[in-house]
């Protein structure tokens, strides 16, 4: 079978140019030397990413100049310690200041963290997350939850899925769980889960090179930030972890890299390298702001170069509006494959009710929702009819949801009575918020229109001293790769920044549980809008018993898999070729 990342295009599509976008103005020592890259820790207690723990796994063969590479390229590793993506761990001993098995050049996470302010702007250290996660309910959990892959065949498709988790509650207590958002590669909050976790997620990017074969491969690490005020991403660190595993998994297999990001290519565009493994981080919005498609070829350009790979699902799914889905999916490749199930909840929405409302597949998990009520809006004209219909036929409250956005970008709530004007203003308000902010013409068309769901709050009963009771909340459930299985980390709940009011429901600070809107609209640290979810203590709070999460994870790895399925069974339904 094809690549799951083929499409023939028409010949008639016309040159187009960089589209309009703001670029915030950063300092260059944000990024400093292309030659200085950043490694998840280098200390015992944080082992470096080891590429030789690709080896000896199905599917997977490295050039023998790769391979002949992985020794020097092995990390020090605490005894004890262990990379989750492989049962096989190269471990050296303790290393000394001069010892070859350290490369000084990386520095830890910590060290990161603890020096941000110098590197452009302040960053956030989830470190307080981390902790307080159980390791040995964490453990036990993934055992009776993770999911085999179909074959080795399905590995290149899949690195990480955060999923978002709605709770609702019955009369007699019992919870049900609705998955509202898949997301993807894009992830912010990696670092709330375990070093271990962070470790399989970063494996999982180091083998990407294995299937990126083209000599002068352009990868793109894009992260979202300049859509909200102030235009900046406070878990960039993040991002750079990936590019480090990237440059590890390249050099692993016989190819340097070099390193460079849009805040320097924006001021100095003949810095591009024009030749070799080259991988840049930036916004999502520098790029965008960049990018060409040649008339000829359909491929993404960027300061001359084609761009073969990118991370962050919503981001690929823009650049295919930007470009109105001209681009040759043969030579651009996402690193999620099913990138549109990520970025756009209407398909999502229909993997979820053909997975959960199949006898076959996923009926009997009891704890999940059988269906998502949505239809799907492909003008303004068919949304405003949508809204107009649900609210006269008492369906009750109506949500809107636009595609390839996020911080609550573009979500509307319809609470009856609501006038056909305000119902237009705020159908307008959406589609202008969409536009401006992402630079999208659809405005962030087609939309998802869903019932209301009136979520699970913090248990006051349980909580009382607690400062968030009352607050709604939602799950967010991180389903990644390691080796060949899906694994599950009930990473966060994501708490409302103001206590829900029965009087005034439609209070979107009380009800869009986004953790970067609530910390820059407050000032404050993200980790004051979260609770460690594979906590004892964090489920007692909202009212999930054990047997819950365990089932919900259960789910959550089955139906990425069955997503995964159908990008490489139905490549079609994600607009891939066949």
């Amino acid at each position: 079978m094809d690549s799951p990342s083929r499409m023939a295009f028409p010949a008639e599509f016309k040159f187009m140019g960089p589209r309009d976008g703001s670029c915030g103005q950063y300092s260059d020592s944000l990024y400093g030397s292309s030659t200085s890259t950043l490694a998840y820790g280098s200390s015992p207690d944080n082992p470096f990413f080891n590429p030789s723990s690709m080896l000896g796994q199905s599917g997977l063969k490295l050039p023998s100049q790769g391979a002949a590479q992985i020794k020097h390229l092995a990390p020090c590793v605490h005894p004890g310690s262990a990379v989750a993506a492989s049962a096989a761990v190269a471990s050296c001993p303790p290393a000394s200041p001069a010892s070859t098995c350290v490369d000084l050049l990386h520095c830890s996470l910590p060290t990161l963290l603890g020096t941000c302010e110098m590197l452009g702007h302040g960053m956030e250290d989830r470190t307080s997350i981390c902790r307080q996660q159980d390791a040995q309910l964490l453990s036990r959990l993934q055992v009776e939850t993770k999911c085999q892959l179909r074959d080795g065949s399905q590995r290149p498709l899949f690195v990480v899925a955060p999923l978002d988790v709605l709770v609702t509650r019955d009369n007699a207590g019992r919870n049900q769980f609705h998955i509202i958002e898949i997301n993807g590669t894009g992830i912010s909050g990696l670092t709330n889960m375990s070093q271990e976790s962070v470790r399989a997620v970063l494996a999982s990017f180091a083998e990407a090179p294995l299937s990126l074969l083209q000599e002068n491969c352009l990868v793109l690490v894009a992260s979202s930030g300049q859509e909200t005020f102030p235009p900046v991403s406070r878990t960039l660190h993040e991002k750079m972890l990936y590019i480090e595993a990237l440059r590890r998994g390249f050099e692993a297999t016989g190819r340097e890299c070099h390193i460079t990001n849009m805040t320097r290519l924006e001021k100095r565009p003949d810095s591009m390298p024009r030749t070799g493994v080259t991988l840049v981080l930036g916004y999502m919005k520098q790029f965008r702001a960049q990018f060409m498609l040649d008339a000829t070829t359909h491929n993404v350009m960027l300061f001359g170069r084609p761009v073969h790979a990118a991370i962050n699902d919503r981001f690929v799914l823009n650049i295919m509006h930007q470009f109105n889905h001209q681009v040759d999916l043969t030579t651009f490749t996402s690193l999620n494959a099913g990138f549109a199930a990520g970025a756009d909840k209407g398909i999502a929405y229909e993997l979820y009710n053909q997975f959960f409302g199949s006898e076959e597949h996923g009926a009997h998990f009891g704890v999940m929702a059988p269906s998502m009520d949505f239809q799907k809006a492909q003008t303004r004209e068919q949304l405003l009819e949508i809204i107009k219909a649900r609210l006269d036929n008492g369906q009750g409250p109506v949500v809107i949801k636009p595609q390839g956005t996020g911080c609550g970008h573009g979500i509307e709530f319809f609470f009856a009575p609501q006038t056909q004007e305000e119902v237009v203003e705020k159908v307008d308000r959406a589609l202008q918020t969409v536009g401006s902010n992402y630079n999208m013409q659809c405005g962030g068309l087609p939309f998802t229109v869903c019932g209301f769901l009136d979520t699970a709050a913090i248990n006051s009963e349980v909580g009382e001293t607690h400062k968030m009771n009352g607050h709604k909340f939602e799950l967010r459930i991180v389903v990644y790769r390691s080796g060949d299985e899906l694994l599950a980390f009930p990473s966060i709940a994501k708490v409302a920044r103001e206590a829900f009011d029965p009087e005034h429901p439609s209070n979107k600070k009380s009800l869009i549980n986004n953790i970067t809107t609530s910390a820059k609209e407050t000032a404050t640290a993200g980790a004051e809008f979260m609770l460690p979810l594979a906590n004892t203590h964090t489920l007692g709070l909202l009212g999930i018993s054990l047997e819950e999460l365990t089932e919900l994870c259960t789910a959550s790895t089955h139906f990425i898999r069955y997503t995964i399925d159908q990008v490489q069974d139905n490549p079609e339904v994600f607009g891939l070729p066949a």
